[in-house]
């Protein structure tokens, strides 16, 4: 006779988050040869493809031609699209140094370093008047990206981790983000200004992957409804899934679960606008999933 079903057990639970914006170039360092001044470009990242934390285009500026590069090159010089080079420290050859252009004087400007991005790269001196600005704009709105300070989200999950909480073999999985806030769901708009070019950044979560630990990966594009009691044994109506066997078999006797919050953001400033896009990961979360045991009489 049937007596009971273990209960699937219900309540909230977080993760760790961990940060993964900069706004410095993250996916690529550049280097002047001191003696030829040829400029190389490494690729640190070895093609990631912009999974996990990686934040994959947020840190490239574009050529005239359409190309693709760091904005920031060597010895922490920045991008500028007027002068189609990375602009660096002001240019000191030793005594008394180069004269201005005609119509120049030292009072109205100085030479700065100028590297040429590759294939074929070097450096050469570029005269910048005073109040100029050199900037590009995605620089500016990495910066106000990285002013944000975003965090992945914090996991809402049913059934919870834990030692003493194990879900059922299919009963249904509820996933929501717990307690959002404006820096791990947006939206949230910061801005960036160097001399008279400002920047404004937008930015929102616009999908949440949900890597489930058992090969199945759930796209959800809101918050998830978070779930409460009187759901019963419902599926979730936003956000959710259903484990097909026990969990006794994984490393940790637990299915690892992730979510990956995919943030979208929108700028403008300087004459200019463009979106980037990136992801943050929480980190794993333990999911014990077991079956009901029936007892009999």
């Amino acid at each position: 006779m049937l007596r009971r079903l273990i209960a699937l057990v219900v309540a909230l639970a977080g993760s760790l988050v961990i940060v993964f914006v900069t706004a410095s170039a993250a996916s690529a360092d550049c280097t002047a040869d001191p003696v030829t001044g040829e400029v190389v470009c490494d690729d640190e990242d070895g093609g990631n493809d912009g999974g996990g934390g990686d934040t994959g285009g947020s840190s490239t500026c574009s050529t005239s031609d359409g190309r693709e590069i760091p904005c920031t090159g060597p010895g922490g010089s920045v991008w500028s699209s007027s002068h189609q080079c990375w602009v660096g420290d002001v240019w000191d050859p030793g005594g008394e140094g180069p004269l201005p252009p005609p119509g120049q004087t030292n009072e109205d400007g100085a030479w700065h370093i100028c590297y040429w991005p590759p294939p074929g790269s070097s450096w050469d001196p570029v005269w910048i008047q005073n109040g100029t600005v050199t900037i590009d704009p995605v620089v500016l709105a990495n910066r106000a990206i990285a002013s944000m300070d975003l965090d992945p989200i914090r996991i809402g999950i049913v059934p919870e981790p834990g030692p003493n909480r194990v879900g059922l073999v299919g009963l249904p999985v509820w996933m929501w983000v717990d307690s959002p806030t404006d820096d791990t769901f947006g939206p949230i708009t910061a801005s960036a200004s160097e001399g008279p070019v400002s920047v404004s950044a937008t930015a929102s979560v616009s999908s949440i992957v949900w890597n489930m630990g058992d090969g199945t990966k759930v796209t959800c594009t809101g918050k998830g409804t978070p779930y409460a009691d009187h759901y019963g044994k419902q599926d979730s109506p936003t956000c959710g899934h259903r484990y097909a066997k026990m969990s006794t078999d994984q490393p940790e006797g637990a299915y690892l679960v992730t979510a990956t919050s995919h943030w979208v953001v929108e700028w403008t400033g300087g004459g200019q606008s463009g979106t980037i896009e990136f992801d943050l990961a929480t980190e794993p979360l333990p999911i014990r999933i077991g079956e009901a045991q029936v007892l009999t009489q």
